[in-house]
């Protein structure tokens, strides 16, 4: 997982991709050992799957300290590994936490992780033998047939996932556990066991205490590389009884090595028969991410009922996402394209907004004596390539169009997507537009253009009749910018901008025309001419 991060081929930037929420589904539903994935970034946003919960976990751990220390140690200390062993509210059971650092193609990104509960670890060890262990540490136990379905008393006050970084432990300890003989583990008596090994360097070891004038043996395993704290597995069992537990120990070693060589066998027929769809339904993934919908490749089916759901719901992702695709973009041919992403993600509701924002209206110069020259067919081809290019330059700027009236173009800044510096934006975009209309033509037609800005308070929002609305914006902002477009026909200017943009662009060089009268108000207003 962490490769296919690193390689691009997962995009785990936020807001996720349903994409790649399918990714972490999948990758549950091929990893039997794993009850959930946890991604972590570096800016303390938490996001959780679990299995057989089909939905997303969401949290935010920013404000806490401990977590962003922890997380943040990731950067610097690149290795994967076990974390302790905490209380996983969502599985009802404590787990063991594997943690990987994510490097992204931008570098570090946060840690991934996934919890193996410790009470399937206990079913697994009663398969084994009855009095088998595992210990963390010397004194809290992992795993145990008394720990099946044990539940603290107050699981609030144990470790939670975004306490992992400080090594506490959600487990019970060993006193507590009710096992008197595996209580007394660590006061027995060491033994030499024969098992041909150096304890110090291979783990091993073997001791035996008496209670109630019965002899027990302990034999275990210590093995590190499972966070701060090494494991001890083993188990148990009466010292009278030991010649049946060798003999069973012979017995199941030949078994084992049978079934070892079976298991082997078989596992390379189903790793081939799983992977060939793993990998297909990967391949997809990766196709979806990068919006490429038409060129998905048909998926294999599988012998595997759970993969061959997961490709069913796959496909069926891809479908909605294709019509949603085509919604998008019929209705950006008839609204902005950022007001149609809006209406996809807000189920086709688009509330109203009041914010500064800077307008900039424009119209061709001499459009009627134009019309009448060119006659209607061929003043739509001029107009429609015109409005193309004016299109493509105003919105790489960042603004929005929401009128083509006539001859006329109406775009906002800063509504509905919000920009510090909406002004500066706009300004750009109208010397931009200068230059084109100086340099090039519109279906081989030669075209002037006027334009006025201004800056102030708008309501932007959808308006008309039920079942037929348009997005526009509204206030004497608006008009202002109209009236000043069409200020530039008295002092022979083609852009010309309000004081109150004027104030917004410092760096810009602007050479003031004058105090102008604005038709229907009393108080003129300060223009200014860019020098493009």
């Amino acid at each position: 997982m962490a490769e296919r991060v690193k390689d691009g081929s997962v995009d785990v930037r936020f807001p996720i991709a349903e994409s790649t929420e399918f990714f972490f589904h999948t990758i549950l539903s091929t990893t039997p050992g794993a009850s959930a994935i946890g991604l972590v970034t570096r800016e303390g946003q938490f996001r959780g799957w679990a299995r057989g919960n089909p939905g997303t976990v969401r949290e935010d751990w920013s404000q806490d300290p401990d977590v962003m220390e922890w997380v943040g140690s990731g950067e610097t200390n690149p290795e994967a590994g076990w974390g302790p062993p905490i209380w996983i509210e969502s599985l009802e059971s404590a787990a063991i936490v594997y943690q990987t650092p994510l490097i992204g193609p931008q570098g570090y990104i946060g840690y991934l992780t996934y919890a193996l509960p410790i009470s399937e670890f206990s079913q697994f060890l009663t398969r084994i033998d009855e009095n088998a262990f595992i210990l963390f540490g010397e004194d809290d136990v992992l795993a145990h047939p008394l720990m099946i379905d044990w539940r603290p008393m107050d699981a609030t006050a144990l470790p939670s996932p975004s306490s992992i970084y400080d090594g506490q432990t959600a487990l019970i300890p060993l006193s507590e556990l009710g096992d008197p003989i595996l209580e007394l583990i660590w006061q027995a008596e060491e033994l030499d066991f024969g098992i041909g090994r150096d304890p110090e360097t291979s783990g091993f070891g073997a001791r035996i205490s008496t209670i109630d004038d019965r002899e027990f043996v302990y034999i275990y395993r210590v093995l590190s590389g499972f966070g701060a704290k090494p494991l001890t597995i083993g188990t148990y069992f009466d010292a009278d009884t030991a010649d049946e537990v060798f003999d069973r120990m012979g017995a199941a070693a030949i078994a084992g090595g049978i079934v070892m060589i079976l298991a082997v066998g078989l596992g390379l027929y189903v790793a081939r028969a799983i992977g060939r769809p793993i990998r297909a339904l990967a391949t997809a993934s990766s196709v979806v991410e990068a919006g490429q919908l038409g060129d998905v490749p048909a998926l294999p089916r599988s012998h595997v009922s759970e993969l061959n759901q997961a490709v069913s719901s796959f496909e069926g992702m891809v479908r909605g996402l294709a019509e949603k695709e085509v919604i998008r973009r019929t209705l950006g041919r008839y609204v902005p394209e950022s007001i149609a992403e809006q209406l996809m993600k807000d189920d086709g509701s688009l509330q109203p907004i009041e914010a500064e924002a800077t307008i900039l209206f424009s119209d061709v110069a001499r459009f009627t004596s134009l019309t009448e020259e060119l006659g209607p067919t061929r003043i739509v081809e001029v107009l429609n390539a015109y409005f193309s290019r004016m299109t493509q330059i105003i919105e790489a700027e960042g603004g929005v169009i929401t009128q083509f009236q006539g001859d006329a173009i109406l775009a906002i800044f800063n509504v509905p997507i919000e920009m510090d510096d909406h002004a500066e934006r706009a300004c750009r975009a109208a010397v931009k537009m200068r230059q084109s209309v100086r340099n090039e033509t519109f279906a081989g037609q030669v075209i002037e253009s006027r334009i006025g800005i201004n800056t102030g308070p708008v309501v932007a929002g959808a308006v008309g009749a039920e079942g037929r609305l348009t997005y526009t914006v509204h206030g004497d902002a608006v008009n202002r910018a109209a009236r000043v477009e069409a200020m530039n026909k008295e002092p022979g200017t083609m852009i010309l901008i309000t004081e109150a943009t004027a104030q917004r662009v410092p760096s810009m060089e602007l050479t003031e025309v004058g105090t102008m009268d604005i038709r229907g108000q009393s108080k003129g207003v300060t223009v200014y001419s860019t020098n493009d």
